[in-house]
């Protein structure tokens, strides 16, 4: 079966999401959202909250500034203005998350865009379901991939590109192994230099958008060559490296872009 999941990345930091529940599911959720986007807005629902949990949030207070119970220095959080959080927690990169500890409220969901359900109770999740299904928010329901209209995939993150790994929700571990080999295959320093000089190129481009695409995609052809020309002939990396190295000179850092929009269409 093909997988049918349209690929969409989401600005966290202009959105609102609500998780329910911060045991060991709710752990597995808010690391990888927040290591994916640390700038996130996250609203927290729970009776209780797992150490491992709270560790992981604290540090990311203790990079940020000392942490103030009940008091929050950045964007509000989804609850009802009338409640207050028991704690709130920042992040370095200005995101926030907001620990309500009580039980789910269907009326949590009407003041959030995405929705998680994190417990391991099935009743709990299937609540949580319901009230987002009723004010048409989109969810992410734990272990249940029938009641999903996202996923969490596994992500690869290197300066500014970011690659999102789906299976349809068939096999998790598959994408974990997919993620292990790109992190090795892409290294962050040189896969950061590479990109970003390129947008240098770009936006050094002159005339209307198809000879800018034509100039971009001779210039970058050469990155796959490698990589499709027969049996691995170079070590985790250096297909990507050895292509970069042979690319002309001209895609070094250069002289500012244009200031007469010549260079400013969206080519990514």
């Amino acid at each position: 079966m093909n997988n049918p999941l349209y690929p969409a990345f989401f600005r966290l930091d202009r959105l609102e999401m609500l998780v329910v529940g911060a045991g060991q599911v709710g752990e597995e959720k808010l690391s990888f959202i927040l290591k994916s986007s640390p700038n996130a807005r996250v609203t927290v629902v729970a009776p209780w909250m797992g150490e491992e949990l709270r560790h992981l949030l604290d540090g990311y207070e203790a990079a940020a500034g000392a942490r103030v119970p009940g008091e929050s220095t950045g964007p509000g959080s989804a609850a009802p203005a009338t409640e207050r959080p028991d704690v709130h927690w920042h992040t370095a990169a200005g995101g926030r998350v907001s620990w309500y500890r009580r039980e789910f409220r269907p009326d949590d969901v009407k003041s959030v865009d995405l929705v998680v359900a994190a417990t391991n109770f099935s009743e709990v999740n299937r609540r949580v379901w319901e009230a987002a299904k009723a004010e048409r928010r989109l969810a992410n329901i734990a272990d249940t991939p029938e009641l999903c209209d996202f996923y969490l995939g596994s992500i690869v993150t290197r300066g500014p590109l970011k690659v999102a790994i789906s299976t349809n929700g068939q096999s998790p571990t598959f994408a974990k192994r997919f993620r292990q080999w790109l992190e090795a295959e892409l290294p962050e320093a040189e896969t950061t230099a590479l990109i970003d000089n390129l947008k240098v190129f770009r936006d050094r481009l002159t005339g209307d958008f198809g000879s800018k695409v034509r100039e971009l995609n001779t210039l970058t052809s050469g990155l796959l060559a490698l990589a499709g020309s027969g049996p691995r002939r170079c070590p985790p990396g250096g297909c990507l490296l050895a292509s970069a190295a042979a690319q002309p000179n001209d895609i070094a850092p250069a002289s500012p872009p244009p200031t007469d929009g010549s260079g400013s269409e969206n080519l990514n």
